[in-house]
């Protein structure tokens, strides 16, 4: 069991994601409710949430309101609980990336490039104590990363991962190995290895990446290394730590 410190980590974690959640959802209605007006595009050039257009909606929605206008209002209330979003989403930020700061885990896992302070601190509050985990693949499997096993008889079969454990790190996790497939060469490299040059297995080779990054980054909080581009490839040396 994990000390209270601990689970009140992970459910502000939690809570960041949901609050993530709600900012885009509102978003989304926003937009189509400007779409459904004809206003196919923002009134200025250049990204919808930029201020200059969070200016130019509030105009929009603060025009007299008739009968047949009442969208106006809609649009209001929703630009107002996306700036209190907003205001939460960034006092729940700043207070993870202090308590980030505090952990020198967080330095260790943000060497790997494409790896940020949220997945950094995903892995490190859901990992805990890391000497819990006799091997990678016990490792893996608490984050739901290693695929099924189906058997009858003779027949032996690899299916889909199991996925369990904790959805947010699985969710991090793959998002930062679109990133480090990007910026690690060795990564890269195994990325398009497990690929093959079929488009259809993109999916599998990213989810094959998050493994092997699982793998890569027990190792370095069992030896306090920093990431090693050299060592990627040396998957024994990285996964077989004591």
């Amino acid at each position: 069991m994990p000390s209270k410190e601990v689970r009140q980590w992970r459910q502000m974690i939690l809570h960041r994601k949901k609050i993530v959640c709600k900012v885009v959802q509102v978003k989304n209605r926003v937009r189509a409710t400007l779409k459904s007006q004809g206003y196919s595009k923002a009134g200025i050039k250049g990204g919808w949430w930029k201020k200059a257009n969070r200016l130019w909606m509030r105009s929009v929605c603060e025009a007299s309101i008739g009968v047949s206008d009442l969208w106006h209002m809609h649009i209001c209330n929703l630009l107002d609980e996306l700036e209190l979003l907003e205001k939460q989403l960034k006092q729940v930020t700043n207070y993870l990336d202090e308590y980030l700061f505090r952990n020198s885990g967080g330095v260790l896992l943000m060497s790997i490039p494409g790896v940020g302070p949220r997945t950094a601190e995903a892995i490190l509050a859901y990992t805990d104590d890391v000497r819990r985990f006799d091997n990678y693949k016990q490792y893996c499997s608490y984050f739901g990363l290693t695929p099924k096993l189906d058997e009858s008889g003779s027949m032996r079969r690899l299916g889909h991962i199991s996925k369990r454990g904790p959805s947010v790190v699985r969710w991090m996790l793959c998002e930062s190995s679109w990133k480090v497939v990007r910026k690690s060469k060795s990564l890269r490299e195994f990325y398009e290895r497990v690929m093959a040059g079929q488009n259809n297995r993109k999916k599998i080779a990213i989810i094959a990446v998050s493994r092997k990054l699982l793998s890569i980054m027990r190792a370095m909080m069992l030896t306090g290394e920093l990431f090693n581009e050299q060592l990627v490839n040396k998957v024994d040396e990285l996964i077989k730590v004591a």
